[in-house]
């Protein structure tokens, strides 16, 4: 494990290193760091990196939320990510996970209470019938 230490003697210096956790983690935290270091305003929010089964990485942030990136096609899903923060602020909505890995397309789990809020909201939404478009 690398990143900051918890201990009430930690040095002050090492509380500002980033977190960086899992299995083998070690072998692949330059890189994967790096590519965080191309986007600060993004790193600033991380609390944690942490690598799932050697091979891709989740990001903790500081507001609770995960995000989870792809094993290949990682820069892009970061500027994927960076961008549909700056324009739908994304990152500060109420959701817990936000899965990335897919190339096509982006997953989201609402928090229960906005889940429970869709709910309600789209029981007041009439219908619509097959044939209406």
């Amino acid at each position: 494990m690398m990143g900051p230490c918890s201990s009430p003697t930690c040095h002050p210096r090492l509380v500002a290193l980033p977190l960086v956790v899992g299995e083998g983690a070690d072998k692949s935290a330059k890189e994967h760091l790096g590519l965080l270091d191309s986007h600060p305003a993004l790193r600033d929010l991380v609390r944690a990196s942490i690598l799932v089964g050697e091979r891709r990485w989740n990001l903790r942030l500081k507001n609770g939320l995960e995000v989870r990136l792809p094993e290949t096609g990682t820069a892009a899903a970061l500027e994927r990510l960076v961008a549909l923060d700056r324009e739908k602020n994304l990152l500060a909505r109420d959701i817990v996970i936000l899965d990335l890995r897919l190339p096509d397309r982006i997953t989201v789990r609402l928090t229960e209470a906005a889940a429970a809020a869709r709910i309600e909201a789209l029981k007041d939404k009439p219908k619509k019938k097959a044939n209406d478009a």
